[in-house]
């Protein structure tokens, strides 16, 4: 049995290309590196990155509700070609320097407004809460179709 004294600090960090959008610390306690290559990993950053990608599609539906008249009338507004390249936004779990996992969602799809005023505060609490306790569990799952991750 491991020393649950034993404290890993651990990364957040969500960035919309280079720009840093939210960067967090946080300490898990008995931390176990078979989590790592859990499918339960993989599940909590789907399920955090479905939670970003939701909640910018309601405020996608608010902002394009309360500018309907300013859209209809010059629907360039909404054009997200007027930024050169690719924009994506980055879901990165770090330990130390080592990046242990990174998600990238496409930023385009979203309006300048909205891709560029995001803001995570809502759900920050409970994202290091999930991750602190899939860093720390010892009921993990690491099998997926047949296939063993450790």
């Amino acid at each position: 049995m491991k020393n649950q004294n034993d404290v890993t600090k651990m990364e957040f960090l969500l960035t919309l290309n280079d720009n840093i959008v939210v960067q967090r610390y946080y300490n898990v306690r008995g931390y176990n590196p078979k989590a790592r290559k859990s499918v339960d990993l993989l599940q909590t950053v789907d399920r955090i990155s479905n939670q970003l990608v939701n909640s910018l599609k309601k405020k996608t539906l608010v902002y394009m509700l309360d500018n309907y008249n300013q859209i209809a009338l010059d629907p360039k507004i909404l054009d997200t070609s007027n930024t050169d390249g690719p924009e994506v936004f980055n879901i990165f779990i770090r330990l130390g320097d080592e990046t242990i996992c990174h998600k990238i969602i496409d930023a385009k799809i979203f309006p300048p407004k909205i891709r560029y005023t995001v803001d995570v505060r809502p759900q920050l609490k409970s994202v290091l809460r999930d991750l602190t306790d899939l860093f720390s569990s010892e009921d993990l799952t690491h099998e997926i179709m047949e296939y063993r991750l450790v």
